[in-house]
């Protein structure tokens, strides 16, 4: 097609869309509401004043900024700028060879802050992100972006994105994909103090189709080098139905060796029951002596780890004093997992996290919680808060009054089970939830780690529906990410690694009937209707965290093969 034909057609069509939107009384620039923040994803099309430019729709929604030419700008008014940011992201398209986007302060000659190139994309709407590095910018500026470049039309702009310098890169945490590691479950002759069935049955007793079954996922035991005869009848192939115990070191050794295979950062070891005493008990030893196996593992495998206080079920009048000890008495002296080579660090400081803080029904004033942090930041920890999915609005599953707690932390890690069931609703709460909370995040200097999780169920636990959470054969996992990734996260937290209990897991899991006992309803890999392999949601995870690095392409769909 003739060049100039096709320039005028495109001309055509845009005075044809202006002149409608101007007889219903609309402005060109209907949507040109100031940015509030320089991290929040912006559309070029919502500019204050322009020059040059034209708008037309965009094959991925909504109107991109078009018909550019050397030496037009867009520019917005109130952009926050917050205490920096490092870089810029641009949707662009063009189906020429491109040119230039200078982001400049204050006016079109302003302070050039940095320059993204853009090349040819091969059309008008083939729409790629570019991301170049920029400096010089905080507090509150007026954002002028000026296109250079040759002759003719030279690119098209969908939106733009800055991404904070306050949100380092470095260390064992943030940019990093991390797994909750519940390390909990016990079996009648692993040597254990507990001398029993622990998590999964509802009773010391092995578990057998009495209802004596706490667990909704049945792992793949292919490769358990010690297991555990149940009272449940065979599997569908004939094999004996057995279970793994957490107590032995060749367990949580493989789980970690899985880790390390998957592309799975490290993990989140969840700590219960602190206490202001040292008074033995066989639950605590338990505990512990799993911890340091979990030490042991991790150094093995060269993953990280960190220790996650679970402040559920605690005393209200005295939780923080227990952890305080805890930590002191036994994280520290008697174990020493912060002087461990696997145990993480982010910033130089030994990473710990509080799960629990700010939750209607988890135990803490705001004054305690503050307490805690700061006592924890004068040792020069570096202080995760596991906190409520609406912590930032202060409703909902959040107490009121705890925003300036939530602040107070290095980073926020929000609980996101449970509170949304399928891929539509990720998309809201990436609108309404994630875009916020990140943009919060980054203009007050917090990290952000949000919680992807794979789907849920506990029918056997709690008699509740079964596959009550669809996993939609890593549909629905993916999708968080896909659009926690778009808003411009990079750093999360998969709830749970081995959470067999209420489905959760993504640790390897039966595939289907051959893989159960016949005697017992379990969830199966294959409910859906779609066959997957065991190993699939730790091949989704070390994919999900190949996309946050960067290695993977950003798409709406998994790459990821169901075996």
């Amino acid at each position: 097609m003739n060049k100039s034909r096709l320039f005028n057609r495109r001309r055509l069509l845009s005075l044809l869309v202006a002149v409608a939107m101007l007889a219903t009384g609309m402005s060109l620039s209907a949507s040109q509401a100031s940015a509030a923040s320089a991290f929040a994803q912006t559309a070029a099309s919502g500019y204050s004043s322009q020059s040059g430019i034209q708008l037309e729709a965009s094959s991925e929604g909504g109107q991109n900024v078009a018909f550019i030419d050397n030496g037009d700008y867009i520019a917005f008014n109130g952009v926050d700028f917050g205490s920096g940011a490092s870089s810029l992201d641009v949707r662009v398209a063009s189906n020429n060879s491109g040119g230039s986007i200078e982001a400049r302060l204050d006016s079109v000659s302003g302070t050039l802050i940095g320059t993204c190139a853009v090349p040819g994309t091969g059309g008008w709407q083939n729409w790629q992100t570019k991301s170049c590095s920029v400096s010089g910018a905080s507090g509150v500026h007026t954002l002028y972006l000026k296109f250079t470049g040759g002759a003719g039309n030279l690119f098209n702009i969908l939106w733009f994105k800055f991404n904070a310098a306050s949100a380092p890169s470095g260390g064992d945490v943030v940019g990093k994909l991390f797994a909750g590691y519940q390390g909990w479950f016990n079996a009648a002759g692993d040597g254990s103090p507990n001398g029993g069935w622990v998590h999964w049955s509802k009773n010391s007793s092995a578990p057998a189709a009495t209802g004596n079954v706490n667990f909704e996922l049945y792992p793949d035991m292919r490769e358990y080098t010690k297991s555990y005869q149940t009272g449940l009848g065979n599997f569908g192939n004939g094999s004996s139905a057995k279970l793994f115990s957490s107590y032995d070191q060749e367990t949580v050794s493989k789980h970690f060796e899985w880790m390390k295979t998957y592309n799975i950062d490290g993990a989140a070891l969840q700590r219960f029951g602190a206490d202001e005493s040292d008074t033995p008990n066989n639950w605590k030893t338990n505990r512990d002596s799993v911890a340091v196996k979990v030490k042991n593992a991790a150094e093995a495998n060269n993953r990280k780890f960190y220790v996650m206080y679970d402040i559920t079920g605690m005393n209200a009048s005295n939780w923080v004093n227990a952890v305080k000890h805890d930590w002191t008495a036994n994280v520290v002296n008697a174990m020493g997992l912060p002087s461990s080579s696997a145990y993480a660090k982010q910033n130089g400081k030994t990473v710990v996290c509080i799960w629990g803080i700010g939750f209607t029904d988890r135990p803490g004033t705001a004054a305690e919680s503050a307490g805690l942090i700061s006592w924890f930041k004068q040792q020069g920890v570096y202080v995760i808060g596991g906190v409520p999915a609406y912590w930032r609005t202060g409703v909902n599953d959040s107490k009121a009054g705890f925003l300036d707690v939530y602040k107070s932390l290095d980073m926020i890690s929000p609980w996101f089970v449970g509170r949304f069931h399928d891929m539509n609703d990720a998309d809201s709460w990436k609108t309404n939830v994630w875009q916020p909370d990140y943009t919060f995040t980054q203009q007050n200097n917090i990290a952000y780690q949000p919680v992807i999780w794979p789907g849920s169920a506990w029918s056997n636990m709690t008699g509740g529906p079964r596959n009550e959470n669809p996993r939609m054969h890593g549909d629905f996992m993916w999708r968080q990410a896909y659009d926690m990734k778009t808003v411009g996260i990079n750093t999360g937290y998969v709830a749970m690694f081995d959470e067999y209990d209420e489905g959760t897991a993504i640790a390897k899991i039966a595939e289907n009937s051959s893989m159960i006992p016949t005697n017992q309803y379990f969830l199966t890999l294959d409910a859906d209707g779609v066959s997957v392999s065991s190993d699939f949601y730790l091949r989704l995870a070390g994919d999900i965290n190949r996309m946050f690095k960067g290695e993977l392409p950003v798409t709406a769909t998994h790459p990821t093969s169901h075996r």
